[in-house]
Formats: C-alpha cells, structure tokens, sequence
C-alpha cells in the first residue's frame, strides 16, 4: 500500500513539473533551455542525495562495458517528454498536457509488460487489464475529446443563429 502511495505523490508531482517549466520557458524563452535548467538543476540535486547517501557518483569501467546501451537513454526520452510537456502546456493547458502523456505511459507500460521488454518482469494482457485501457480511453475521450467537440458544436449553433437572424 505504501508502494501505491508513493507513485501516487510521485506522479501528483508531473502536473507541478509542467507548470514551473512552462513558467521558466516564458524567462528564458527557449523550451530546450528550459528543459536543460531543469535537467541541470535535477542533476546537482541528485549528486548531493548520492554523495549524502554515500554512493558512487562514476560507473567502473566493468559497468560501463556490461549495461545494455538503451539503458543509457532515460536521460534522452525524459528530455524529450519533459520538452515536449514544455511545448504543449501553452497550448493545450494544464488537464491535457498532463493527461496525454499520462495515457501514452499506460499504453506504452501495457505493451512493456505484455512482452517483457527491457528485462521487464512478464505480465499478459488480461481481460481486467483490457477493460483499464478501454475505460482509461473513454476518460481521456471524456475529458479531453467530448468538452471541445461541444464547445464546437456549441460555436456552430451560435454561428447558424446570427446567420438566421441577419
């Protein structure tokens, strides 16, 4: 239970991530350099809480020549996501940017599961799982799909009104 918690804060954090880069694009105007103060700032950060921790802060060259290349790609699909969440924030507002991301993670963490890839523990795509997605696509319909499409249709109603009042 405290496991589920935890992601549960951990994710609270995404939507606060958002907004304070999306701030910080708008002082230093580039979304890229944004996104490398963060990662930069994120960086010191963590090599305070490894040193405090009493860790290693460089790989030996055995660790070096033993991890699978793609493992060395976090950095690169976080940038990515965090640029990209920079980008979309400004147009899609605060609900979209972080639900769409949101549901990729899903989908992307089924198929990952489903397959085992990247040394992933197997899990099958079951039917309880199949009715998440499907429920988890309705939301996203829901929340960001159907209120645009309204406002659409409401935009259209008002347009055929002024046109029948001329």
């Amino acid at each position: 239970m405290q496991y589920l918690l935890m992601g549960i804060i951990a994710g609270s954090l995404t939507p606060f991530q958002t907004a304070v880069n999306s701030k910080l694009r708008q002082y230093v105007i580039s979304p890229f350099l944004s996104s490398l103060i963060s990662f930069l700032i994120g960086t010191i950060f963590l090599t305070i809480v490894i040193l405090a921790s009493g860790g290693q802060l460089l790989l030996t060259s055995h660790q070096v020549a033993t991890i699978p290349w793609w493992a060395y790609l976090g950095g690169v699909l976080g940038m990515i996501g965090l640029t990209t969440n920079i980008l979309l924030f400004p147009i899609l507002g605060s609900v979209q940017t972080v639900i769409m991301p949101i549901m990729g993670q899903i989908l992307m963490s089924m198929v990952i599961d489903n397959f085992g890839l990247f040394g992933a523990d197997h899990h099958a795509l079951s039917a309880m799982r199949l009715v998440g997605v499907v429920l988890l696509i309705i939301g996203v319909l829901v929340v960001v799909v159907l209120p645009g499409y309204l406002s659409r249709d409401k935009m259209e109603d008002n347009e055929h009104a002024s046109v029948k009042l001329r």
